[in-house]
């Protein structure tokens, strides 16, 4: 049975948990709809905590057509683990992944399709046609979004998703039952902190009072009760060592921790990447028995040509940063068009200017075939990555098809 808006107010640990149960949700005949807050895929801490929030605050201010509301983290199930930080904090507000989350592979394909979308940090989407609400930080983009003319877009320019939904929860006109939850104010609260870096970034006082991420963080604590540096600091490095440690992971499930699958065809050959990113050392990653294992079944999985290995590290001012980078061919480069893209590949990375890299090669690495490279740079993002192999697949291509004459 369904809980119903009628029923008792549900607190958000009930809320998490009746979430789950709405997975065999079915229409009524009623007005009620069906609305699912669906996570970014990457299920980072910003996404999984903005996703829980918005859909509670929802819930909790039903408005005239009682609708239900359903967070839905936007990955696989068994990738959940993988994801340490995210794992550390919810299971420090007691909740967990079997008994308070919905994960996409939950969530039936004919109730995905019956149901409304509020995106939450992001706004380019398959689901873009029944999509009525979107929270977003990054910059609007038109083309890609295809979002319907009538969908809300909370879209302002600030440097977390966590403080786009505090400033929701401060608004008197989308709170007006005026929630006050503990545990989502803590929740956020982590999530600020986690993605400022601590505001390790900024040099005085004065610059951070300008910040409005450090202003919603500053309302939380008021709220919470005042919170030092040295508190934050604390917080901060626990979240940190809970990103950092993989541990009780598997190989396979450090690949699939953060990844992005591309492809291209420039009319006679078709190649297909995987850019796989994870908080460690790629000349580590390598070092483990069954690495070469755990790459060739994760590319027979999503049928790739290429791997694309980014490992993080902590930057002096506190920001996670690509430091080491890795192309690994998985046929070892035995066909002729496939050693040309490498080729084209690696050049273009060298060349880079808009973001530089600063690569710097590792001699004498011989591992499947692949060239491994250290990154001078220090600003350099998995985003940044993508975007840039994005361009340089686009190049390649477009090189194919439309040579100079």
């Amino acid at each position: 049975m369904f809980a119903s808006q009628s029923q008792k107010v549900m607190d958000f640990i009930e809320f998490l948990a009746n979430s789950q149960r709405l997975t065999q949700w079915r229409p009524t005949g009623r007005a009620e709809l069906m609305y699912i807050t669906l996570s970014h895929e990457c299920c980072d801490l910003d996404s999984v905590v903005c996703t829980l929030a918005v859909a509670y605050l929802h819930y909790r201010n039903p408005g005239t057509l009682k609708h239900n509301y359903m967070p839905v983290l936007n990955m696989l199930r068994r990738d959940f683990p993988s994801k340490s930080e995210v794992r550390f904090l919810l299971e420090q507000q007691q909740i967990t992944a079997d008994h308070h989350l919905v994960f996409r592979d939950d969530v039936p394909e004919e109730l995905l399709l019956r149901s409304r979308y509020i995106l939450v940090n992001h706004h380019v989407s398959p689901f873009h046609y029944c999509t009525e609400e979107v929270y977003d930080y990054r910059p609007y983009q038109c083309e890609a979004a295809r979002l319907p003319i009538y969908c809300q877009r909370v879209m302002h320019p600030m440097r977390s998703c966590a403080a786009l939904i505090v400033e929701r929860y401060d608004s008197a006109i989308y709170n007006y039952a005026n929630v006050q939850c503990p545990r989502v104010y803590e929740l956020l609260h982590a999530a600020l902190l986690l993605q400022n870096n601590n505001f390790a970034q900024y040099s005085s006082e004065k610059q951070l009072e300008e910040v409005r991420d450090y202003q919603l963080m500053l309302y939380l604590e008021k709220k919470l009760g005042v919170l030092q540096a040295p508190q934050r600091s604390i917080l901060y490095g626990a979240l940190v060592a809970a990103m950092f440690d993989l541990n009780a992971l598997t190989l396979p499930q450090i690949l699939r921790r953060e990844f992005k699958l591309l492809r291209a065809n420039n009319g006679s050959h078709l190649v297909r990447i995987a850019q796989c990113c994870f908080p460690m050392a790629v000349t580590r990653f390598i070092s483990f028995e069954f690495a070469q294992l755990a790459l060739q079944q994760f590319g027979s999985e999503h049928n790739c040509d290429f791997i694309l290995l980014l490992g993080t590290s902590m930057r002096p001012k506190g920001a996670l940063a690509v430091k080491e980078l890795a192309l690994i061919p998985l046929d070892a480069l035995r066909n002729m068009q496939d050693r040309r893209f490498f080729d084209h590949l690696i050049v273009n990375l060298n060349d880079a200017e808009q973001p530089f890299l600063g690569l710097d090669p590792y001699r004498g690495l011989h591992f499947m075939q692949g060239a491994f490279f250290f990154l001078k740079a220090w600003n350099i993002q998995f985003y940044d990555m993508l975007h840039l192999v994005q361009r340089i697949i686009y190049h390649w291509v477009s090189e194919y098809l439309y040579p100079c004459k």
